[in-house]
């Protein structure tokens, strides 16, 4: 299931702080420095994924929420990071290569790779570090998000509810089995939530920035 865990995260857990001197750091996670440059990068690849421009976002008030949004993302991987670290989940030299590889042949050349990421602020050996943060906060949380698979049950409860929406002509069988991928969907988002929020819980975060 390729839930994205990032969007619409939800940034009241935090106390905003803002300290003189400390104009650099957007915020401090155990210790640990998420940067402005860091947060200004993310940013617009966040608003890109919403399909927004940074100009064309006239309200204060929805530039401001988009972006403690983003400096959510921001804290929840770090948090994830570090938890990854305390339970030696890893992600191998060989997975990250066999990803860029993917990522290589949606383009026509190398070079058209190597544009891309000079414009997002990457060479290929930066990018394979953050490529690799990427994917070890993915699994991390899943390994730490507890999941009840839906029983037969409850996939069936859940069929008659849906029933009026489904599709007639569609064979019962493949009726269920689509169900049962939606519930599955649901809960292990539900999951993964909980987990971030335990994890936000029992850390120490600091935000530097007003917004």
């Amino acid at each position: 299931m390729n839930a994205n865990p990032w969007l619409g995260l939800v940034i009241g857990l935090l106390t905003p702080l803002v300290l003189a001197g400390e104009t650099g750091i957007a915020a401090r996670v155990n210790g640990t420095d998420i940067s402005n440059f860091r947060l200004e990068r993310h940013f617009a690849d966040y608003l890109k994924i919403q399909g927004r421009q940074v100009g064309a976002i006239r309200s204060p008030a929805a530039y401001k929420r988009l972006k403690r949004e983003a400096l959510q993302q921001l804290i929840d991987k770090e948090l994830l990071w570090q938890e990854a670290e305390r339970l030696g989940v890893a992600v191998s030299d060989e997975e990250i290569t066999a990803s860029l590889a993917e990522m290589k042949a949606a383009f026509a050349d190398s070079q058209g790779f190597a544009r891309a990421l000079d414009e997002a602020g990457f060479d290929e050996a930066s990018y394979r570090d953050y490529l690799r943060h990427e994917l070890v906060a993915s699994r991390v949380l899943d390994k730490i998000a507890q999941v009840d698979q839906p029983s037969d049950a409850d996939v069936r409860a859940a069929f008659e509810s849906l029933k009026p929406q489904l599709d007639p002509a569609m064979e019962e069988a493949h009726a269920l089995a689509l169900v049962r991928q939606y519930l599955t969907g649901q809960r292990v988002a539900q999951g993964r939530e909980l987990a971030l929020e335990k994890l936000r819980e029992k850390g120490r975060v600091e935000v530097l920035v007003a917004l």
